[in-house]
């Protein structure tokens, strides 16, 4: 399993909105601190902004902000908004064909709850303390 370069640098982006003591942050702005492509993270928080993460603020002294308080953002809401898909093998989506006779999918079931527990578990908060 591999994490996106889209889902780390929207990690990134959204830590540092929740780190920003500013009310609203430029993609400019978090382009350069973060050096992340600024058209990139257009594409990155078009996605944040349409799953309710972040707000948008229009004009020239436009930019985003965090949809919510940082404690109520976890990583796993980021991530899925990303369409990170954190999936370690087929088998455990339900529909594998062994099912029932598999003996190594409670392997792959535990370690897969184990990753999204975590990761629905961590905050924005969390990460900025």
């Amino acid at each position: 399993m591999k994490i996106s370069k889209r889902s780390q640098y929207g990690l990134r982006a959204m830590i540092y909105l929740a780190n920003s003591k500013k009310e609203i942050s430029s993609l400019r702005e978090i382009s350069e601190k973060e050096n992340i492509s600024f058209s990139y993270l257009e594409k990155i928080f078009s996605r944040l902004e349409k799953a309710g993460l972040v707000n948008s603020k229009k004009g020239a002294q436009g930019g985003y902000s965090l949809a919510g308080e940082s404690g109520e953002i976890d990583v796993g809401r980021i991530l899925k908004a990303l369409d990170e898909k954190i999936l370690l093998v087929d088998c455990v989506r339900g529909d594998c064909p062994r099912e029932g006779v598999c003996q190594s999918a409670t392997v792959w079931k535990k370690l897969q709850d184990a990753i999204e527990n975590t990761i629905n578990s961590i905050t924005l908060e969390d990460l900025i303390k």
